[in-house]
């Protein structure tokens, strides 16, 4: 039982560093804004970011790897009141991470020299919009996962709040589902209720284990 409730444990501190990880990763594309169009000013535009381009590619797959662990403890949490949408809103975030390790794949295509083999324009017009067509994707799932955990969520002991406040990141994930139309400074705020309702649940994870510590204290005294 207490291996049990150190893996919940692991997997709430997995929850607050992936949380801040996406965040992070946000932040080093937040000055890109949206890639020109033009052959010549869309090299320029590569060449000029490749720096935060580098980071954020390196960042993203720890984020993505992080969930591993973090969607487990999830699952524990709620699972006891709604396994139905337990299993369901932590299967589509499990079925995320792949997708995430392949867009970061796809992100280090665009600065990561692969045998010296040089990309056209178009490979790179390419190459973006799979990056940007996953992270939508990725965005909407999130948003129906989140959907249905809060729900879940909602009925625990002192979950209403964040269940409330996973509705709230339900919109704005469907909202930064669209960076091309909202721009992205709406986008990166989207992305900060994401990454701060990511630490709120690991926050609550981590107190969960607590108090089966304490019960199973105060049951052997």
């Amino acid at each position: 039982m207490k291996r049990k409730i150190n893996i919940i444990t692991i997997g709430g501190i997995a929850w607050i560093i992936s949380g801040v990880l996406f965040l992070v990763q946000n932040l080093f594309l937040l000055p890109l804004q949206g890639p020109p169009a033009l052959e010549a000013d869309l090299l320029v535009w590569l060449e000029k970011w490749k720096f935060n381009i580098s980071m954020a590619d390196e960042v993203l797959l720890f984020a993505a790897l992080f969930l591993i662990p973090a969607v487990f403890s999830l699952y524990q949490l709620v699972s006891p009141t709604d396994k139905f949408k337990a299993i369901t809103g932590c299967g589509l975030l499990a079925s995320s991470i792949p997708v995430f390790i392949f867009l970061d794949i796809i992100l280090g295509r665009l600065v990561y020299p692969v045998y010296n083999l040089e990309l056209s324009a178009d490979i790179y017009r390419l190459v973006l919009s799979i990056y940007y067509g996953g992270m939508h994707l990725v965005a909407i799932v999130f948003s129906i996962a989140t959907l249905l955990l809060s729900f879940a969520i909602r009925k625990i002991e002192q979950g209403r709040a964040i269940a409330y406040f996973g509705f709230v990141v339900v919109v704005a994930d469907l909202i930064s589902a669209f960076p091309w139309i909202t721009g992205s400074a709406i986008a990166f705020v989207c992305q900060l209720l994401f990454s701060l309702w990511f630490v709120l649940l690991g926050v609550r994870i981590i107190a969960s284990a607590k108090t089966c510590v304490n019960y199973e204290e105060k049951d052997i005294v």
